[in-house]
């Protein structure tokens, strides 16, 4: 979150937190996609993580993105995280070049190696500019008892299972997780750990209910939660830097502080307010009208 000037706001950020906590998320991740890591400074980063950490205060598992396209800058963030108490890191691979399969081998080895912190494999090739092969991932999860998962944001649930159904070959508690909101129930019948999605940013307890919907065995409402996730994606839609829209969501929902944007994305559609909010009521996602009690910790 930043304020109105763009800036860094470390207490904005802190009472969201604090709200999200409320929702029974089983788990945060910081500077992942959602939350902009793109557009944070290396010291940004930083302190943007340590502080969080301290607020989330081991009320929930945090994982730490430490994506970057220099291997020297993701150690770094990558040991910061380590230090400041986080479990776990998620690490898409270098974006820009396109890498050899020995390349990607050779960048995921070296930071297996230099953290004792579990490690995910992030595969979104639409914002990298290529996939992690199923190949891949079961050669590094051979090898390194470490990289322990993989995030998979891919458009088909068949990509998903084949990750799945491969490395469960080799690696029995190797965990994929699933990203786009429509995949969670999908992905959780053909064995997903679990999600990391977006509509968790500003509406968790959808994907909450759905999920324990699914281990209790009740299918019927874990497909009306689908249903209504699925119902959602429309979100993406709205802008084209998906966390401007995931943004205005949480400031309509939670805050009484107007969220502001960092430039070039303080430039988005004049009407966005105005279908975000159109959606929530249509989907019945109750705006909180008194978030006096959102406090910093």
């Amino acid at each position: 979150m930043f304020d109105t000037e763009g800036n860094l706001d470390l207490d904005l950020n802190k009472i969201y937190i604090n709200q999200l906590l409320q929702h029974g998320i089983n788990g945060v991740l910081l500077a992942g996609s959602s939350g902009e890591f793109t557009s944070l400074t290396m010291k940004e980063r930083k302190i943007y993580v340590s502080e969080m950490i301290k607020t989330i205060d081991k009320r929930v598992s945090v994982l730490v993105g430490i994506g970057h396209t220099a291997l020297k800058d993701v150690l770094e963030l990558c040991s910061h995280a380590e230090e400041n108490g986080a479990d776990g890191v998620l690490v898409v691979n270098p974006y820009y070049w396109h890498l050899s399969e020995e390349q990607l081998f050779n960048f995921y080895s070296i930071i297996a190696e230099n953290t004792k912190l579990p490690v995910l494999l992030y595969n979104i090739p639409s914002f990298s500019g290529q996939s992690l092969s199923v190949e891949l991932v079961k050669e590094l999860a051979t090898k390194y008892p470490n990289i322990c998962g993989i995030k998979e944001t891919v458009s088909e649930i068949g990509e998903i299972r084949e990750m799945i159904t491969e490395v469960s070959k080799v690696r029995k508690d190797f965990m994929v997780f699933s990203a786009f909101d429509e995949h969670v129930l999908p992905a959780l019948m053909v064995g997903s750990a679990g999600s990391i999605n977006g509509s968790s940013v500003f509406a968790p307890e959808i994907s909450v209910d759905l999920f324990e919907s699914y281990r209790k065995g009740d299918l019927s409402k874990a497909e009306k939660n689908h249903k209504v996730l699925s119902d959602l994606m429309v979100f993406y839609k709205f802008c084209p830097s998906f966390f401007t829209t995931m943004k205005e969501a949480v400031h309509q929902r939670w805050l009484n502080e107007k969220t502001g944007h960092r430039a070039p994305f303080d430039v988005y559609p004049k009407d966005l307010p105005e279908k975000v909010s159109s959606l929530l009521k249509s989907m019945k996602i109750e705006k909180k009208t008194d978030n006096s009690e959102l406090t910093l910790k």
